[in-house]
């Protein structure tokens, strides 16, 4: 792939994952030596991929230019921005950046992967700068939902980089610094050659609400209760864990953290100095059950209807250590995410049906949201005043509305680009254009396999998920290939079993004479397989108005 202009220095930008949906977060920068990852994120599997883990970005380009690859960057520690990381390392094995508190869970996470021998983290710190080949990385802090939230700043040959990972103002956070956008305005002193923004909430006017509006609410809750609470929040919410322990602390409550993820994040939030929790506070789920319900306080993941959550499996009354009581109050301290209602909502009228009360952040205050509104986007577009404008992380009316806000802050219409996973964008101080593109699909997870969209595992897994399974089974003689006796057809998941035989007796028979015919002459197995899907496919089709997965059998006799 060659430059568009040799003359001047350029750069590439190239997301392979969080444009056009929220997760999977990875953006490529690109110089002619050089190539410094941001991010490696997944995404969490939507309603129709069954049977998924997680969804990563498909990495193939960088492993195929894995001798310019110099770094990967990360802003902070959420999932979306770090859970492909071991997946990364696997294919490109170069040195991590991360804050502090992305670093301490990438730790834990490569140690369960059995690689943390072979992975080299560096910790950083705002404010610091460092060489990464041809390029002068610095580290800004920002305001998010998690501690060590940072932003991007990278000098290119072609001038400097702002991607600010995901952030709010809030001048008053929990925990940590707020954003603060003097020093950014430093850094972009003559203005930024290009910055990539959060979009998750450019559709959203005036300011995210802070934190400490759930400061206010979330003690009186816990103090109203007169049984046991419960909360539900992300793990990730440090700065929620230290407003439910000082809740606890002012009402007399002792705090039982439940969840490997929720237990890991308190631990390395301590040991970091984010969380101020007395040790005396935290007691086992045991314990909890053998005080009464006025003075216990549950902490717990779930919010967002995982099956494997402890709220969930409260809600299904078989979590191993905590039943639901009648009066317990269940605060749910987190936003719904949306494609994650129809879960949240059945949760929700499980634990009712046991005899709670849940409180949800429509009522009240639980819960802010950790991501910039259009009007604090207008101050950091001020702040950096770049030439180029690309938005990240939001689906595409995000990245729409935040493109559209850029334009009335004085980026010229044409240096504003909405782009999707796989385009590639070159730059230089006089112009821009998108001169190519790549696939940059989704990777799936299962397990230890891995599928793109290309395959067909997926797409089995939604035709059985919809309209079942019919399996065709039938015998051929060894020495002329010849259908031997009846093939047999049976089905799963596809119709009501009262109805199944006379229909299957009448596929058979429509199969037989195909099958007889087409094996009294050499064929290949696969083009024998497209035979007998298009005829059973066709004939349940024309019966049913569906269309099973049709898997192929055969027996040498």
């Amino acid at each position: 792939m060659t430059s568009k202009n040799n003359d001047a220095p350029w750069i590439r930008v190239l997301p392979l994952g969080g444009l056009g949906e929220i997760g999977k977060n990875m953006m490529v920068l690109e110089t002619v030596d050089d190539i410094v990852v941001i991010d490696a994120g997944v995404l969490f599997p939507e309603w129709n991929m069954p049977g998924i883990d997680v969804v990563i970005p498909d990495m193939d380009y960088l492993e195929e230019n894995a001798d310019r690859v110099r770094a990967l960057l990360i802003t902070h520690g959420h999932e979306d921005h770090i859970g492909a990381v071991p997946h990364f390392l696997k294919r490109v094995n170069v040195p991590v950046y991360a804050p502090a508190m992305a670093e301490a869970l990438l730790h834990e996470k490569l140690r369960q992967a059995r690689m943390r021998d072979e992975a080299e983290l560096k910790v950083i710190h705002p404010g610091e700068q460092h060489e990464i080949g041809e390029l002068e990385v610095e580290w800004f802090a920002v305001c998010h939902s998690v501690p060590d939230s940072t932003g991007i700043a990278i000098t290119t040959p072609a001038g400097v980089v702002i991607h600010t990972g995901d952030f709010k103002l809030d001048n008053a956070p929990v925990i940590g610094p707020p954003s603060d956008l003097g020093v950014l305005a430093d850094i972009c002193q003559d203005g930024a050659l290009l910055l990539m923004a959060d979009s998750t909430y450019a559709e959203e006017e005036g300011y995210s609400p802070s934190d400490r509006e759930v400061v206010e609410n979330l003690p009186d809750l816990i103090g109203a209760a007169e049984n046991r609470v419960i909360v539900s929040s992300f793990a990730s919410q440090i700065a929620r864990i230290q407003i439910v322990a000082d809740a606890c602390i002012k009402h007399g409550r002792k705090l039982c953290v439940l969840g490997r993820s929720m237990i890991n994040n308190t631990k390395i939030g301590r040991d970091l100095g984010h969380l101020d929790i007395p040790g005396d506070l935290i007691i086992s789920a045991g314990e909890a059950n053998s005080l009464p319900g006025d003075k216990v306080l549950i902490l717990t993941t779930g919010s967002q209807g995982e099956p494997q959550s402890g709220l969930v499996r409260m809600s299904r009354n078989d979590h191993r250590d905590i039943k639901i009581q009648d009066d317990d109050t269940i605060i749910m301290s987190a936003s719904t995410i949306p494609g994650n209602e129809v879960p949240v909502n059945d949760s929700i009228n499980e634990l009712v049906r046991l005899g709670a009360r849940v409180i949800t952040n429509h009522e009240r205050r639980t819960h802010v949201p950790g991501h910039a509104r259009k009007e604090e986007l207008r101050m950091l577009l001020n702040a950096t005043r770049p030439k180029y404008f690309v938005p990240v992380h939001g689906e595409y009316r995000m990245l729409k509305s935040h493109a559209d806000l850029a334009v009335t802050t004085g980026v010229a219409p044409e240096n504003a680009f909405i782009l999707t996973d796989g385009d590639i964008l070159e730059l230089d101080r006089n112009s821009a254009e998108v001169v190519d593109r790549i696939e940059a699909g989704h990777i799936f997870v299962h397990g230890l396999g891995m599928w793109d969209e290309s395959g067909n595992v997926v797409i089995e897994r939604r035709s059985l998920q919809h309209n079942g399974v019919v399996t065709v089974a039938f015998s051929r003689d060894t020495v002329d290939g010849s259908l031997v006796g009846r093939p047999k057809i049976v089905s799963a998941g596809f119709v009501h079993v009262e109805d199944s035989d006379g229909l299957l007796r009448e596929t058979e028979d429509a199969l037989t004479p195909v099958l007889d015919q087409h094996l009294k002459k050499p064929i290949e197995w696969g083009d024998l397989e497209d035979v007998v899907r298009t005829t059973v496919g066709s004939f349940l089709g024309r019966r049913t108005k569906r269309r099973p997965l049709i898997i192929t059998s055969a027996i040498d006799v």
